[in-house]
Order: structure tokens, then sequence, then C-alpha cells
């Protein structure tokens, strides 16, 4: 008999081709959960299921740009139709701006920030009620951001978009508790992935020089972010936290 706290679940991961996304899709099949992988490129979530499969866990991908609904609808209907349950939602897709002052900011960048981290937000929640509330309670989880908590010059469209979500998270809680579905979110702070490297224009293996203007915080692996998520999904969905930010950050918000 399996000990993983999350085996026979099932979780959606968005984003998941790497990054944060990749490493919780690891983790949570580490805990033995079914992980639907879904973002935009094939090649990238089909080597993501490959190490998970090569580890002996079970995933399935289901390539998904999150800003259209039609394929949202097909994502979750997806996880249906292959594992007949949804237990844990991890709402990870995320789209940044270049650092812009908001007089020189592309109607392009707004967009995109508000498509990925709002309207994509509430097309894979409003799509995965239903069978969430089918089972016996779930998670849902987004992956915040300090700077939807604190405002940051240079980055109106990527604060407000996750600032929507903050308070989007909090009103979801409210009308999923009696459901059993807890709703919170995970702010990471700086963390070493493609995303943040393409915003602040260093590579990767320079990432570090950040901290000294982080006031506090460190630049950290996207593994201990997905520890927290693996964390989250394996409370109690009657008793467990719900409606809560969650700052991994070394600083107040």
């Amino acid at each position: 008999m399996s000990t993983k706290p999350l085996n026979g679940r099932v979780a959606v991961v968005t984003g998941a081709g790497r990054g944060i996304g990749r490493a919780c899709a690891e983790r949570l099949a580490q805990e033995g959960a079914s992980v639907v992988l879904a973002a935009r490129s094939a090649d990238e979530l089909e080597e993501v299921a490959a190490g998970i499969e090569t580890a002996g866990g079970t995933a399935e991908v289901v390539v998904t740009n999150v800003t259209s609904r039609s394929e949202v609808r097909r994502l979750f209907s997806r996880t249906e139709e292959v594992f007949g349950r949804l237990d844990i939602l991890v709402n990870n897709a995320g789209a940044m701006q270049p650092l812009t002052p908001v007089g020189e900011l592309d109607d392009e960048d707004w967009d995109r920030c508000f498509g990925v981290n709002v309207h994509g937000v509430h097309y894979c929640c409003d799509s995965a009620l239903e069978l969430l509330a089918a089972g016996d309670g779930g998670h849902i989880i987004m992956i915040g951001s300090g700077q939807g908590h604190s405002p940051s010059p240079g980055a109106a469209a990527y604060c407000s978009a996750k600032a929507a979500v903050s308070m989007y998270v909090r009103v979801l809680a409210k009308e999923l508790r009696p459901l059993g579905i807890t709703v919170n979110e995970i702010v990471p702070g700086a963390v070493a992935t493609e995303l943040l490297s393409w915003t602040v224009g260093l590579p990767m293996e320079r990432l570090h020089e950040l901290e000294p203007a982080l006031g506090g915080d460190l630049v950290k692996d996207p593994i201990e972010v997905a520890d927290y998520v693996a964390f989250l999904a394996t409370r109690s969905t009657l008793a467990g936290p719900t409606g809560q930010c969650f700052s991994l950050l070394g600083r107040d918000l």
C-alpha cells in the first residue's frame, strides 16, 4: 500500500513546461498525484512528462494556451476523460512585462499581462469548479507575486494583474469553502526562472546579482516554491487554510 499523501489524487498544473510549474508538477508527482501538464510548448511538456514517468509517476500532456477559453475547457475535459476526477489546480502560468514606465508601456504588454495572469486564472478556475466539486473537496493554489501586494515602478501591468489575482483568491475562497475547496496564494519572491531572466535582462547564472536590491530576499530555486505547493495540496480540505497568502519573501509584503 502506498504511503504517499497524494496517492489517487489528480492535479492540473499550468505553465508546467519549465521553472516553477515544472518543479510543482514533479513535486506533486513525487507525492503520488497523477499530474496533467498544461502549457503552450509540447516539447517542454513531453520532456517533463517523460521525467515523471521514468520516476514511476503518471503524467498527461495537454498543450494549452490559458488565454483561450476553449483550450482551457479542453484541458479539463481531457482531465476528466483520462482520470475521472480533479483534486488540485495549480495556476502557475504567468506573464511579466519589460520594466517600462506607464507612459511608455505598450498596450500589447498590458494585454498580455492581464490575459495570462488574470483571464487565464479565471478561465482555469471557472472550468475546473464542477470537476473539483464532484469529488471530496480540493485545492486551488495560485502562484502570486510580491508585486501584487506592493508597487514596483516600471511594472504597472504586472503589479496590477497580480493584485487582481490576490483579491480573486479571497473572493473565491469564500465562495468555495462550503464545497470543501480551498483557495490560497503563494508569493514566491525572486525565483531563478527564464521568465525572471528575460524580465531583468540577466542570464540565469547571474540572477543572484539581484539580491542586494531585494530587501532581504534571496533568489530561490523553483523547488523551494514547489515544496510549499505540495504542503498546501496535502492539507485537509475541510480544516486547512483558505483565502490566505503564504509569502516566501525574506521581507514584509
